[in-house]
């Protein structure tokens, strides 16, 4: 059964969440078991739950004691619907299902996103059960910076700017599916880092990394054809450099197989395979 969690209750339960949060077999993603975000990080964000109109968590019950909660948020411009905590002790499946039939009656139209670690089998089976697409398979990679000392730039990547963004949107638009498509992109530019890499000045590969003095993250890497290693390096060395430069202590990314070699050469460290579900409401 769930329940809105109050928030008078929360103290009651955190420690006995926030245990579930760094298993991977009982926990979603965002994950904290990645050695960068801390008990205290995990507070905090559920802590907001409280604060926000479009954020609630949800307590999971069975058989009439707690056994873990979900906390949502949901963006009504967008009919987006993602969590930010999926803790369940046990029962997880029937958590999914009856997370699903309250997001159905109270989100109808919107997209539901459902990250897992790959350990977690109990979700992922109960996701492919009920047919849901698999929109991305990963892995879950993070450069620590502490160590990191910025390594000679690559003379064709270049920063995209309003006055070359058309040129990013030509390889960018190849997953026009993202939320954070060119057009989002284009509005909100002062909080990423958007670089493409152009010999002869013809684009050959594009990185779009999210800013952050925390923990920056390469949200995705294009190419203009097949998959490149060189192109991939150069990028990526590029990105790592401006997070050095911002003071983030970590970057992450979500490499796909083709570049999850490439990524450890590099000193990214793995976490582990992330599995991600949309669920049309």
């Amino acid at each position: 059964m769930l329940t809105p969690l109050k928030r008078e209750e929360f103290d009651k339960y955190i420690d006995f969440i926030y245990a579930l949060a760094l298993d991977p077999a009982r926990s979603g993603y965002p994950t904290y078991t990645d050695g960068v975000k801390t008990r205290a990080d995990f507070v905090e964000r559920s802590l907001r739950a409280f604060e926000r109109e479009n954020e609630d968590i949800l307590l999971y019950e069975r058989e009439g004691r707690a056994a873990g909660w979900i906390h949502y948020y949901y963006l009504p411009e967008d009919k987006y619907l993602d969590t930010c905590s999926f803790c369940i002790a046990e029962g997880m499946g029937d958590a999914i299902g009856e997370f699903i039939d309250f997001a159905r009656e109270r989100f109808r139209g919107y997209e539901l996103y459902l990250g897992f670690p790959g350990e977690n089998t109990e979700a992922i089976k109960a996701l492919e059960a009920g047919g849901f697409t698999c929109i991305e398979r990963d892995f879950n990679d993070v450069f620590d910076m502490d160590r990191y000392e910025p390594r000679q730039p690559d003379p064709d990547v270049v920063p995209v700017t309003r006055e070359n963004f058309d040129l990013f949107r030509t390889l960018h638009a190849q997953d026009e599916g993202m939320y954070w498509n060119s057009d989002r992109l284009l509005t909100d530019m002062d909080e990423w880092r958007l670089l493409m890499y152009m010999p002869h000045g013809v684009p050959a590969g594009a990185l779009q990394a999210r800013k952050d003095s925390v923990m920056g993250e390469i949200f995705a890497l294009f190419f203009a054809t097949a998959y490149d290693a060189g192109v991939y390096r150069a990028l990526v060395t590029a990105a790592l450099n401006g997070a050095k430069a911002d003071g983030s202590g970590a970057m992450t990314f979500f490499n796909e197989s083709e570049s999850q070699a490439d990524a450890l050469a590099m000193g990214f460290r793995c976490v582990g395979e992330y599995v991600c579900h949309r669920v049309s409401l």
